[in-house]
């Protein structure tokens, strides 16, 4: 009994051992887990600090590339590097280390260009408002007070840079993509279309002066002409304008028509008082329609110096498949405030400097001209017309850790 007694006490005690050593063990795996999580957490923690501050840089000025070399930050050191890619593209390199070991996070950044708002508006843009019945799609903003009347319907995020001014009964705008105010993104000068002479100049079609009138045609062709008296010559697109970029300066452009193909048309004004003016004179629609097939590569850019006008051909319904972008006027329909009533319907977006009223704002048998129906193309959330204006900042393409 005696020896039974003393073998139990040994057992117990090589348990007791064994029971305490595993849990010192497991106490230090336990302390060395701990300490690994927070090394990894400091170390992650510098190196999305070191994305975050160079990305700021980029955004406050596109032109710097200076980077960081080992700077001491929390504990740890970050380096960060900015390289120039293809298509005005910069990747982003920020490394940290902590504890001996590195942790990398690569950024890309595009440019960032106005075509990816389903609607701009200037700081002259406020003159007018957003009435019961129109429908904005996609993100837009306004450099001023957005200003609406009733229960005009924005699809997408709506920002403004002065907040926004209800009125009507009711004075109930719809935000189904909320709504922020003191965002500034200011339109850049008019000189910033130069990129888009010198490409018509060296590889599409460029002309001064006078009039242009082009019907695209959904073979694949473009009818046009310099004055409306001439009969139309229909070429293939792709020699009238090889780069598909298509200028006029200080004349007037007049379109319509099927497109089929990837252009980028501009109606500018480098000097003098006149010219830079569009119309659209018929409905401009792609052959390829982006509406039932967002793998279409059927793209319009459109630019103007001035207003784009919708010509009044008395349709009840006027469809325009493009983004367009004016720079010192904005989307005006001819007689808008006389003509029987009907609906505007843009597909792809609207960038202007005014916002002008379509309609004369009121309801029944008294209503006249165009209800608008603004939807954002989201193939341009990721892809601009060639050449077409951009922010002058940079956005983030992609964020890898």
């Amino acid at each position: 009994m005696g020896r039974t007694s003393i073998y139990m006490v040994i057992g117990f005690s090589a348990i007791m051992l064994l029971t305490g050593k595993n849990m010192s063990d497991v106490g230090i795996q336990a302390l060395d887990n701990s300490l690994s999580y927070y090394e990894n957490t400091q170390r992650y923690a510098i190196a999305v600090a070191a994305a975050n501050l160079v990305c700021s840089k980029v955004w406050n000025d596109p032109a710097w590339s200076a980077g960081y070399s080992s700077i001491n930050y929390n504990g740890g050191t970050f380096s960060a590097t900015v390289t120039s890619l293809s298509g005005g593209k910069k990747e982003i390199n920020a490394s940290s280390s902590y504890g001996g070991i590195t942790q990398t996070v690569t950024i890309t950044m595009k440019p960032s260009y106005f075509s990816k708002f389903g609607y701009y508006g200037g700081t002259s843009a406020s003159a007018a408002a957003w009435e019961t019945g129109d429908t904005i799609g996609g993100p837009s903003h306004t450099q001023g007070k957005l200003k609406t009347f009733g229960s005009p319907v924005f699809l997408g995020k709506a920002t403004s840079l002065t907040g926004i001014t209800r009125s009507g009964s009711p004075a109930t705008p719809q935000f189904f993509g909320g709504f922020e105010s003191g965002v500034s993104i200011a339109m850049p000068a008019n000189t910033s279309y130069t990129a888009i002479q010198t490409a018509a100049a060296s590889g599409g079609y460029s002309q001064t002066g006078g009039s242009l009138y082009l019907k695209f045609n959904a073979d694949g062709t473009v009818s046009w002409k310099t004055s409306s008296a001439a009969s139309y010559t229909t070429v293939m697109l792709s020699s009238f304008a090889p780069n598909g970029v298509i200028t006029i300066d200080k004349g007037s452009l007049f379109v319509e028509g099927s497109l089929d193909g990837r252009v980028t048309l501009a109606s500018l004004r480098t000097s003098g008082s006149s010219g830079g003016t569009t119309r659209i004179t018929n409905n401009l629609v792609m052959a390829d329609n982006p509406r039932t097939n967002p793998s279409s590569n059927d793209v319009l850019g459109l630019v103007s110096y001035g207003d784009i006008t919708i010509a009044d051909n008395s349709a009840a319904r006027f469809d325009v498949q493009a983004t367009l972008y004016s720079y010192t006027g904005g989307l005006a329909v001819e007689n808008g405030t006389s003509r029987p009533p009907g609906t505007l319907g843009v597909y792809g977006g609207m960038m202007v400097e005014r916002l002008y009223a379509t309609s004369n704002g009121a309801s029944g048998s008294a209503r006249k001209g165009y209800n608008l129906s603004l939807r954002f193309d989201e193939r341009f959330t990721n892809d601009s017309p060639d050449y077409f204006p951009a922010t002058g900042k940079y956005e983030i393409l992609s964020w890898l850790e």
